[in-house]
This record gives structure tokens, C-alpha cells and sequence, in this order.
């Protein structure tokens, strides 16, 4: 194969384009190779340098070094046809001149941060303000984590001893308990299992780290808790009696904050609420009880059917109304950090939140004989591990109660024999 340029137009008064010839015995290829120039600059045989532009161009130079490199790539790209099919068709080659021709870019890897931000702006649209912020909070750890140990953040580095050393990081740095190392772990192996199935790399270290989640201590009212708190006199205290109106609501159809947040009046169909749970995104429809009816009616002439105020500051009240309202029972949250137990013990009211209501609606159904599969319909829960943390609890609760009821009977009847 023999490789020659030619003008297009040599006798143009005026820049004309450069083609590149291909021969091989009879057969001609011509490509355009996308540079002009000036006839009077232009050898139709090259110098003894092989060069075809004349020196006084200026930057002749350096496109005699373009055309002669095109050359060499040309033909290794020949060579390479030859290795690996020696019959193949010399017309099909034109493709390969041309690929060299007009080389594309390799595309430009994307950085772990570039991807991390991708992967926040596309679920922006279909997850929640608070995941949002969990998300760059995890982000904000990680470079942390980074500029601390350092660590360049890397798809490539994500290897066993950057996951154990992250999880030290958590724990021995910034304390976290092992549920909050477990949920931090859990989005960013989600986000690199997204990444994978996108090209963005091929490192599957990940999937084999392990932050196992450790069960937790469970609180909710009891019954009685709960009709102490209905039954309370709020006048004096409007503030905390709008406060108990929503958190009570919460007790009785088990929503989350975020959903009873969102509630409009429009969502109530008769005695039912029909929602697109915020978490999940799922449909529900959710039956109203007299009790939680009640509640709405109290509101049904204000723009919206619940006066709910933010997330924290509901939580701080509702600390604040447990205490008045007497829910002061000793109650122990124990939780673990490593390889630390921690036992926090306080009144039970100092444990309030509103997610305390979405766990007295589960305890309490299930505490009163509604079936766990009815329960999970209403609450919107899908995942039965989750779940069945509260049927160990209400479990215990049957045995203590048992023992209660027939351990008396026992001892009575033991009594009666022995006389």
C-alpha cells in the first residue's frame, strides 16, 4: 500500500483542501484529512525530509509533523487489518483512514465527585427533601474522611481497607452508633451499585463490606400513656394541644411525619385518607378512625386539615407536653458504638418524637389483635425484616401478660391443692 497526498485544487488562486491517497495495485482510496492551503506553499513531491509544505508557511513545521504522524498511523492501522483478517476487502479500509483521520475523543472519565452529584441531581426529582440532605451529608463525611486520612475519593481506592477505615472514621472520629454507620453505608453502597450499572467503573469491592444494623429498643405509648395524653386539659396551652392534635392523628393511621405533613383536604375521601406515601412513593389508602376524624374536623375550616409546624420544632414540643402531661416513666434506649455498649436511661417523654406515634399505631394494632399483614398495609411498610421487630415486642408484651394472668391462676390453684 503506498500513501500520498494531494491538493484538491493545485492551480486555485486561493487555500484548497489536502486528500490523502491509499493505493493498493489498482484500487484508490481518497479521504479528506480536513486541512488547506495555499498552491504556492505546496510541493507536489515532498523535500528529502518528506516534507510537503514549504518552510517559509508559517507553522509549516508543525503540520509537516501532522502529516507525516497520519502517515505512520495510517499504516500501522493497515498492518493491523493484515494481522487479523490478510483477505480482507482494501475498500472497507477507508474506515480505518478515516477513524484516523478524525480520531474521536476518548470521553472524559467521570470523577467519584461528578458522579456523586449526578446521582443527587437525578433523584432530586423522586425522593425527599430530607434524603436529599442525608445524601450530602454522607458526602460531606466522605470528604472529610478524605482530606482527614488521606484518601483520594476514587471509585479505584474503594477497596476492603478504605471501607474498614472509613468505619473507624465514623465510629472513633465522629462517634457514630453502629445504626448510623449501617444507614451511612447502605446509600453508598446504593450509589456505587448505581454507578457500576452506568459504566462509571468496575471496582466491586463494595458489595462484599458488611455494617451489619443492630435492633433497637422500640418506644411507644402504651394504651394508657396514650388515653392519658387524649385525655389531658390543653386549654391553658393551645400551643401543645395543636401539637398533641397532630401527633395523636399520627397514632391513629400510623403515617410518617412527612406524609402527615403533606396531608390536604383534598386527600380525605370520606372516612378514608388517600395518599402518595413521600418515603416510598407508593399509593395508600388509610382508614379513618372516630378518633383521628375528630381531629380533622376541629380543623376544617383552616387552609390546612393539620396545624403542623417543622419536623424539630414538633419534636421539641412534644418533649415538652410529655413532661406536663406526666409520660415520665423511666425508660432506657440502649444502642451500640463499636464495640461499646451505651445505655441512655431518661424519663419517656425526653424520648418523644413524632415517629414515636408511627410506632404506637403498629404496637398498639398489633397489641389489639389486628392481623401483621393488615398492619404493614396501613403503615406502607413493605419490607417484613423491618416489621418484624414489632411483633417481637408485642410478642413479649403477650408473654408478660400471660404470665401475669395464668401465673396467678397457678399459684391459686397450687393454694386450693395444698389445702
Amino acid at each position: 500500500m503506498t500513501l500520498n497526498y494531494y491538493l484538491d485544487k493545485p492551480n486555485l488562486d486561493g487555500e484548497t483542501s489536502i486528500y490523502l491517497f491509499a493505493r493498493l495495485g489498482k484500487q484508490t482510496i481518497k479521504v479528506k484529512i480536513g486541512m488547506q492551503i495555499h498552491p504556492s506553499y505546496w510541493n507536489a513531491k515532498p523535500n528529502r525530509q518528506g516534507n510537503h509544505i514549504i518552510g517559509s508557511y508559517k507553522g509549516a513545521g508543525e503540520l509537516n509533523f501532522s502529516l507525516g504522524d497520519l502517515k505512520n498511523r495510517v499504516r500501522k492501522a493497515y498492518n493491523k487489518r493484515l494481522e487479523e483478517n490478510p483477505s480482507f476487502r482494501f475498500a472497507d479500509f477507508k474506515e480505518d483512514i478515516i477513524a484516523q483521520v478524525h480520531p474521536t475523543e476518548p470521553e472524559k472519565e467521570k470523577s467519584f465527585v461528578e458522579c456523586y452529584d449526578e446521582y443527587i441531581h437525578i433523584h432530586g426529582a423522586h425522593r425527599s427533601r430530607t434524603t436529599l440532605l442525608k445524601y450530602r451529608g454522607i458526602y460531606n463525611h466522605l470528604v472529610a474522611f478524605g482530606q482527614k486520612k488521606k484518601y483520594v475519593l476514587s471509585f479505584q481506592g474503594m477497596d476492603m481497607r478504605f471501607f474498614d477505615d472509613l468505619r473507624n472514621y465514623l465510629v472513633q472520629d465522629l462517634k457514630h452508633k453502629d445504626n448510623t454507620v449501617w444507614k451511612t453505608f447502605a446509600t453508598l453502597k446504593a450509589f456505587l451499585g448505581w454507578a457500576l450499572e452506568r459504566g462509571y467503573h468496575q471496582n466491586l469491592s463494595y458489595k462484599k463490606f458488611k455494617a451489619p444494623q443492630k435492633d433497637v429498643d422500640i418506644i411507644y405509648l402504651t394504651k394508657a400513656e396514650l388515653d392519658k395524653l387524649n385525655s389531658f386539659d390543653l386549654s391553658k396551652h393551645p400551643r401543645l394541644d395543636r401539637v398533641r392534635d397532630v401527633f395523636c392523628f399520627a397514632c391513629a393511621t400510623g403515617q410518617r411525619y412527612s406524609d402527615v405533613a403533606a396531608l390536604r383536604h383534598s386527600d380525605i375521601k370520606g372516612n378514608r385518607w388517600v395518599l402518595r406515601q413521600v418515603k416510598t412513593d407508593t399509593a395508600n389508602s388509610v382508614p379513618l378512625s372516630p378518633r383521628a376524624m375528630a381531629i380533622l374536623e376541629k380543623y376544617k375550616e383552616e387552609l390546612y386539615p393539620l396545624p403542623v409546624l417543622s419536623n424539630q420544632k414538633t419534636n421539641d414540643y412534644l418533649k415538652e407536653l410529655g413532661e406536663l402531661v406526666g409520660l415520665d416513666e423511666p425508660t432506657s434506649m440502649t444502642t451500640r458504638r463499636g464495640g461499646e455498649r451505651l445505655v441512655d436511661t431518661k424519663p419517656k417523654y425526653d424520648f418523644l418524637t413524632m415517629h414515636t406515634a408511627r410506632r404506637t399505631f403498629i404496637t398498639l394494632s398489633l397489641e389489639g389483635g389486628m392481623r401483621a399483614e393488615v398492619v404493614m398495609k396501613v403503615s406502607g411498610h413493605t419490607n417484613y425484616q423491618t416489621f418484624k421487630k414489632y411483633i417481637k415486642i408485642t410478642d413479649n408484651i403477650k408473654e408478660l401478660e400471660m404470665e401475669r394472668v395464668w401465673g396467678k391462676v397457678e399459684q391459686e390453684e397450687a393454694v386450693l391443692l395444698a389445702q
